[in-house]
C-alpha cells in the first residue's frame, strides 16, 4: 500500500475516533444547534476527505524516483520560507484580531495565505478572501450566534 493510502487510513481512523468522541455532545436542532453539530460536520468532512484521498491515491502519475544519493539532502531554504511566513502571519492575525476586528484581519489572512499557496492574480485571492470571511460571518454570527470582535 502506498504512503498516500496509509495516510488516508490514518486520517480515517482519526476521523472515526473524533466522531466517537463527539457523541457525548447533544446535536439539538438546526434552528438551535447544540455543541455537537460543528464537530459532527468536521468529523464527517474529514472522513470524506480521507475516503477521497484513499480512492485517488493510485490514480496520480508518479514522478520518476530520484537516486538514493539525492534523497538524503537537506531541505532547501526556498521550501522553508512560505511555511515560516505563514506562521508569522498567523501570529500577527492573532495579535490584531481583537484590535481591529474579525472582518479586516480575516480578509487579510485569507488573501495573504492564498497568495502564499500560489493562487495567481489579485482578483481571485481578493474574491476568495471576501467570500470566506462573509460565509464565516454568516455561519458564526448569524446562524450560531457567536459574537465576534
Amino acid at each position: 500500500m502506498s504512503r498516500d493510502r496509509h495516510s488516508a487510513v490514518g486520517l480515517a481512523v482519526f476521523a472515526i475516533a473524533y466522531l466517537l468522541g463527539d457523541r457525548r455532545y447533544p446535536l439539538d436542532t438546526l434552528a438551535t444547534p447544540g455543541p455537537g453539530l460543528f464537530p459532527l460536520m468536521a468529523g464527517l468532512a474529514l472522513l470524506a476527505l480521507a475516503a477521497w484521498q484513499f480512492a485517488t491515491a493510485g490514480s496520480h502519475a508518479r514522478a520518476p524516483a530520484q537516486p538514493a544519493s539525492t534523497t538524503l539532502q537537506a531541505v532547501e531554504p526556498a521550501a522553508v520560507g512560505p511555511p515560516l511566513v505563514m506562521v508569522g502571519i498567523l501570529i500577527v492575525y492573532a495579535a490584531l484580531f481583537r484590535l481591529i476586528g474579525f472582518f479586516p484581519t480575516s480578509v487579510a489572512l485569507v488573501f495573504v495565505s492564498s497568495r502564499l499557496m500560489g493562487l495567481g492574480g489579485w482578483w481571485r485571492p481578493a474574491t476568495l478572501a471576501l467570500g470566506i470571511t462573509a460565509a464565516s460571518h454568516v455561519v458564526f454570527v448569524r446562524w450560531l450566534g457567536v459574537p465576534l470582535p
